[in-house]
């Protein structure tokens, strides 16, 4: 038994928050290193465009600059994270308006954009196709002449060209025959935008090239898988690539892909001096990596009493020009399967299709698949309760998981506590005031409901804890802080275990030499992974200065520093070494009920969205007020996808390639956000914990459309949803 002195007041601020209120953090953009020089890029004009020629003479004459390469005279072969089908620069043809062309290596980035502009590219415009479902009919131009020869392709040569990916995944009766034996069907399709994902720093890099050492600075929240897709892709070891560790200025999704990397690194080998490349943000929004945009077509079968029998959905994603931005083995999403997962259906299929257009490559954002899945069902439920005459609370309740039950798809969790949930829910909303609607206009308001659950995801992991000579814990790991605070989760572990307070514990990311392999952030992974690695480390510290090192079964703070001392000289600077792996854990889920309340302008549209109340089941809370901030930050997030966020891209271009075009949510903006936790219950590990991560913004969109439609009586089957949308619906319904 291992006992520590009493409890001690902790401290709960962030470990980075000084750093970034003082403007004294480093990002990717603050490092100069010796001899640098900068990058720009020219990008096609054209959505699908043959190459006849690149004059670069003006351009490599400018004084200044040091490199011009084209597609022409780059060797490397292609890259991705799975689908290895994206160029470093495109050579024969470009496939989408940003496409890479060209680029400059210069002695500022002033003479490298001015260089850039003397490049003379003469195009040959080709068909494009824009639209993912016609990109898929028979005579839609092809994006690629042989998609399914890619390495990592999961197409075959008889399938479509334009296909990227096609899953299936179905469990129950044949959904066809269950929808014609169901008493009623509702059918609908619906679509969603591409977005970007909303970080404020845009992607950028820093590559340095040594002989067969290659050095990158970049916010990349997975450097190990980052150093894999490299090293596969220059056919070399992963000893000779070291990514660096810098700070992340948000992901959301949107920093898992190598983006400009590679191509950086092609600058710095030719020119043998280090190279900074950052997109502008307009280049981030025309070239990044958005959430697919979709077209979702829901069918869902009841019986006479309101139960579901049989639920069809069928989700053609647009891809975008290159498959090389999603990590997933089989090149999908991973949300696909969060449709109806919250109910009981005795018979499901629901199939995701991937396809290549010509616009911009579609990556990850939050929760990937799942709010394009997501608000279609809960949409098509609430329209199925509303035609029956049923209350759109009540069809849910009846149809929700309950604890033992197993999911559509067939899988079994260890526990479902949508009871416990749903109570918390009908609580918050009899304790949330309506306020009094606006005298002037014609407000309505309404109420609209969605329920979901999210499973939780594991990793692998490895930490290292470094006593120094002073007494102080030194806490190594190999994975970033993208912004969700786990540095700071770390430290309350460890001080809480160790009877240590704060300011003696120090946590560092070490750049990727230091260990061997780690996930990284993302898929709300981190928490369930690191917590347990950092639990045990503690555990097995705590063991060790007991018996090797004479510190006391109680202990004070001051024994518990020369016990860490005099670890640091016996093991002459020595680590205890850690490793995780979870990803075989427990079927852990959360669930989670989210109610919306807005009021509507009958006269004009306008939509304001009062209050969203939200109750989760979180099993054990380390850092509360993270914790907060994570649901909070996530319900914004889906708020900004249901009302707001749209890049709009009309004959293949970004048209809101800005922030001023582009609307994130301001303060102005969000309404009032009403948080409610269901603690206790079986989590992951010894720290009890269950992902938040993602678990708050999937269903936001569909709850606020379902209180649209409960205030007006009209669906909107579009995100997002605007006052110019609602206004023309309104009056096609007879409202005017």
């Amino acid at each position: 038994m291992i006992t520590q002195t009493p409890q001690i007041t902790r401290d709960l601020s962030r470990v980075d928050g000084l750093l970034k209120v003082r403007g004294e953090a480093r990002y990717t953009d603050d490092i100069t290193l010796p001899d640098m020089l900068y990058g720009a890029v020219l990008r096609s004009p054209y959505p699908h465009a043959r190459i006849v020629s690149i004059n670069t003479e003006e351009a490599s004459n400018l004084p200044g600059v040091h490199v011009v390469l084209t597609g022409q005279n780059i060797s490397y072969g292609l890259f991705g994270r799975v689908v290895r089908d994206i160029p470093v620069l495109a050579k024969e043809k470009a496939l989408f308006v940003g496409d890479r062309v060209a680029a400059v290596a210069a002695i500022s980035r002033e003479v490298a954009e001015a260089a850039i502009a003397l490049i003379d590219v003469e195009y040959e415009p080709l068909p494009p196709v824009f639209d993912a479902r016609e990109a898929l009919t028979p005579d839609a131009p092809l994006v690629h002449e042989a998609a399914w020869a890619y390495r990592g392709a999961v197409t075959q040569e008889s399938d479509h060209g334009n296909l990227q990916s096609r899953v299936t995944l179905q469990n129950g009766d044949d959904v066809a025959e269950a929808l014609k034996r169901s008493k009623h069907v509702f059918t609908e399709t619906f679509t969603t935008p591409a977005r970007h994902q909303g970080y404020l720093e845009p992607h950028s890099c820093i590559a340095r090239v040594d002989g067969d050492e290659i050095e990158i600075w970049a916010p990349n929240k997975a450097p190990y898988r980052l150093r894999q897709q490299l090293a596969d892709w220059l056919a070399i070891e992963t000893r000779q690539i070291r990514i660096h560790p810098v700070f992340i200025g948000g992901d959301f999704g949107g920093k898992g892909s190598p983006m400009e990397i590679p191509l950086t690194i092609a600058l710095a080998k030719a020119t043998e001096c280090p190279v900074k490349l950052r997109m502008s943000y307009a280049e981030d929004l025309m070239a990044g990596d958005p959430r697919h945009s979709s077209s979702v077509t829901v069918s869902l079968g009841l019986d006479e009493n309101g139960h579901f029998t049989a639920l069809d959905v069928d989700a053609v994603m647009n891809g975008g020009a290159y498959a090389g931005f999603k990590p997933m083995p089989d090149v999908n999403l991973i949300g696909i399967p969060d449709a109806g997962s919250a109910y009981n259906i005795a018979s499901i299929r629901v199939q995701s299709t991937i396809a290549y257009t010509n616009t911009v490559p579609r990556g990850h954002a939050r929760a990937p698949g799942s709010v394009q899945v997501y608000f279609p069902v809960e949409s098509v439920i609430d329209m199925a309760a509303r035609k029956l005459g049923i209350d759109p609370l009540f069809i849910r309740e009846q149809n929700m998981l309950h604890d033992g039950d197993t999911s559509p798809l067939g899988d079994h969790y260890v526990e479902i506590r949508s009871q416990e949930t749903l109570r918390r829910a009908k609580e918050m909303l009899a304790q949330v005031p309506l306020r009094p609607l606006p005298k002037e206009g014609e407000w309505v308001r309404g109420t609209g409901y969605a329920f979901y659950q999210r499973p939780t995801h594991g990793g692998v992991t490895e930490i290292g804890l470094e006593p120094t000579a002073s007494g102080d814990l030194v806490v190594h790991v190999p994975f970033p802080d993208q912004g969700g605070g786990q540095f700071t989760l770390g430290r309350n572990i460890l001080g809480r275990l160790l009877a240590l307070p704060n300011e003696y514990i120090t946590v560092v990311q070490d750049e990727t030499s230091v260990f061997k392999m780690d996930t990284g952030c993302g898929g709300s992974r981190v928490t369930v992974t690191v917590s347990e690695a950092f639990h045990r480390a503690g555990v097995q510290l705590l063991e060790l200065l007991q018996t090797e090192f004479d510190l006391p079964r109680n202990y004070s703070v001051e024994a518990l520093r020369t016990a860490l001392a005099s670890f640091n000289r016996a093991r002459d600077g020595s680590w205890l070494r850690v490793s995780h792996n979870a990803n075989d854990i427990e079927h852990v889920t959360s669930y989670n009920i989210t109610i919306a309340r807005v009021r509507v302008d009958k006269g004009t549209g306008q939509i304001v969205v009062e209050d969203i109340i939200g109750a989760y089941d979180v099993a054990n809370i380390i850092n509360p007020t993270s914790h907060l901030l994570q649901l909070e930050g996530g319900v914004i997030f889906g708020f900004g996808e249901a009302v707001l966020e749209d890049l709009v891209i009309e004959e293949g271009r970004v048209t809101r390639a800005g922030l001023g075009e582009y609307k994130l949510p301001s303060q102005e903006d969000i309404p009032h956000v009403h948080i409610g936790v269901v603690e206790g219950g079986r989590g992951i590990g010894a720290e009890n914990v269950k992902a938040v991560g993602e678990l708050s913004n999937v269903p936001v969109p569909a709850a606020i459309a379902n209180a649209i439609a409960d205030a007006v009586g009209v669906r909107m089957c579009d995100l997002p949803i605007t006052a110019e949308k609602l206004y023309f619906s309104l009056r096609e319904k007879g409202d005017a």
